[in-house]
């Protein structure tokens, strides 16, 4: 592993795509439609949402799935505003699958509700607050009270749901939340106005971890149901979303999700065909030559 490492710092910094490199730090990451997804562990993203707890200093998380991917293809700014990303999760089995095609595999899918439970977890132990921003009038509310039935000591110090029709809402919002010193937010606007937003006001926010979590409120708040467990595993929780949304989601999924993921295969079927060894290591899509 330190000869990996320390080939992958030698590599100038054209070589590795996305990677970047503190001292002897760097992130391996798979770059998958421009996206450059960190290649971790559940456990390994906890220690890294305790990491930037402990610096105190405002971090992004974004979970992509293939909307992102799909987002991103059209808007170079959410693309650049993703991968700016202190820290970039897989939320969905496709982006695992197409990982391994490609003889990168990220570990395993990491969800949404995934860390909202690690950072649930990490503010009940440390005494860091949480702020829910976003979703419905209401939901909000209701999620933050079954967040702290759900996690004794834990603390939600703020919710709101933003309309935006005052020119002043953003400052206000990020006064709201710096008042109340989270350790957490949790932003609820959908993509990518939720991602988008943060990327914006992350340098002016006093908050060390900030996530994009979607329909998460929703879900913890009992307005929306998850899928079962098996069609989670099975990569089909979206056929259950679907089953419950049709009129707001089918052009996602149908249109949108499932011709990106076909040709996702085919070209990852196609790059990885014959290219290299397969146990030849690899940094962020990039061969680490490691001696022989």
């Amino acid at each position: 592993m330190a000869t990996q490492a320390l080939a992958a710092r030698e590599l100038p910094d054209w070589r590795i795509a996305g990677t970047t490199i503190h001292g002897t730090d760097w992130r391996a990451r798979v770059d998958i439609e421009g996206l450059l997804i960190d290649r971790l562990d559940l456990p390994a993203v906890r220690a890294r949402i305790l990491s930037f707890v402990e610096t105190g200093e405002a971090h992004q998380i974004v979970t992509v799935n293939l909307d992102f991917l799909n987002i991103a293809r059209r808007d170079a700014e959410f693309r650049k505003a993703v991968n700016s990303a202190d820290l970039l999760v897989a939320d969905g089995m496709p982006l695992v699958w197409v990982s391994r095609l490609k003889g990168e595999p990220l570990p395993q899918r990491i969800t949404g509700h995934e860390l909202v439970d690690q950072c649930g977890q990490i503010a009940a132990n440390t005494g860091r607050g949480l702020f829910l921003l976003g979703a419905r009038p209401g939901i909000a509310d209701e999620a933050g009270k079954r967040l702290e039935e759900q996690y004794p000591g834990l603390r939600v110090v703020g919710t709101y749901s933003p309309g935006f029709e005052s020119p002043d809402e953003d400052d206000r919002i990020v006064s709201m939340i710096n008042q109340a010193r989270p350790g957490f937010l949790l932003v609820a606007l959908g993509a990518p106005r939720q991602d988008l937003w943060i990327y914006a006001h992350r340098d002016r926010l006093s908050v060390p971890v900030c996530i994009g979590v979607g329909c998460v409120l929703d879900m913890l708040a009992g307005v929306v149901k998850r899928a079962p467990t098996f069609l989670q595993n099975t990569g089909l929780e979206w056929s259950f979303r679907l089953a419950q949304e049709p009129g707001r989601l089918w052009r996602r999924y149908i249109v949108d999700d499932m011709p990106m993921f076909g040709r996702l295969v085919l070209d990852a079927a196609r790059s990885n065909r014959g290219l290299r060894k397969p146990d030849e290591p690899r940094v962020a899509g990039v061969p680490v030559h490691t001696g022989g």
